[in-house]
């Protein structure tokens, strides 16, 4: 069954209607994802193109897990992703989802996808043809470098009612500007965590970036963390120097940010902590 509870600084649970993804991209050649799979036997082969159709697996059983329970935050496919091709995720699956999705509307469900290439993306396939996008759903793109801001551009692209950005792993410059982030309602960045020998270390300077970005634009930041062994390590995003290992960054002058677009009226009223959370920015 998916997790009642996450590690994830931006969420509170995750749920798995789809099990097994496969790499696309710079940012997943060290996918927890995959490691975490073959660790615990749900999938034997590498998470690759040509493996995809074993590995990816629909999990109907866990598409009631929502209903019924308090509200949370609810990041959907951590081990996996919404928008993998039809041949592996139909699209009288993906409307299953999204009935519960919409039928739960006690949650806030938060959605990323990576897949899809420049000039092919289901989402945007899923946008036209579909028109689906509950209110309690974030959709989101990951963004680790410059050669994928493509992605945002197809994410403003569709109806979806909250838009956000994770910029996570981060594994270089993305160079956006305030306009670049027109239409987005929320903004993620962090590091990539991992051993040290496979670990992409982050620049905070990268980071700084994107928050002078996205705080011109009025759009709330959400930094993660830093690159570290573990994931949630070094929160707080340095306003000066490049690099800044750990022990750099003790002796640095550091913001946190931990900020949240507009939540559902039904996950503010019964979260007050989070509803702390929520933040806009004047540009």
């Amino acid at each position: 069954m998916p997790s009642e509870d996450s590690g994830i600084g931006w969420t509170d649970s995750t749920w798995n209607p789809v099990h097994g993804c496969f790499k696309t991209s710079e940012g997943c050649a060290n996918c927890y994802a995959a490691v975490q799979s073959q660790r615990w036997d749900h999938t034997e082969h590498a998470w690759t193109v040509d493996n995809a159709e074993e590995n990816v697996q629909l999990q109907r059983d866990h598409l009631g897990w929502p209903r019924n329970r308090d509200p949370k935050r609810i990041f959907v496919n951590s081990m996996s992703d919404l928008f993998l091709p039809e041949d592996l995720v139909p699209d009288d699956y993906l409307h299953d989802v999204f009935d519960v999705i919409e039928a739960c509307d006690q949650h806030v469900f938060q959605a990323l996808t990576k897949h899809g290439a420049e000039h092919d993306n289901r989402m945007l396939v899923w946008d036209r043809e579909a028109t689906r996008w509950p209110d309690n759903l974030w959709m989101g793109v990951t963004v680790e470098s410059a050669e994928r801001t493509y992605r945002i551009d197809h994410l403003r692209n569709t109806a979806a009612s909250t838009k956000w950005i994770s910029f996570e792993p981060l594994l270089g410059p993305v160079d956006v500007d305030a306009d670049d982030l027109e239409g987005i309602d929320w903004v993620v960045i962090g590091g990539e965590s991992g051993p040290e020998a496979d670990r992409r270390e982050m620049d905070h300077a990268w980071a700084r970036e994107i928050r002078d970005a996205a705080k011109a634009q009025g759009i709330p930041v959400f930094f993660k963390q830093s690159s570290a062994r573990y994931p949630e390590r070094g929160r707080r995003l340095a306003e000066a120097g490049e690099g800044l290992n750990e022990a750099a960054l003790l002796g640095a002058d550091q913001t946190e940010y931990r900020e949240l677009p507009e939540l559902t009226p039904a996950l503010r009223d019964a979260r007050p902590d989070l509803a702390g959370q929520e933040a806009t920015v004047d540009a």
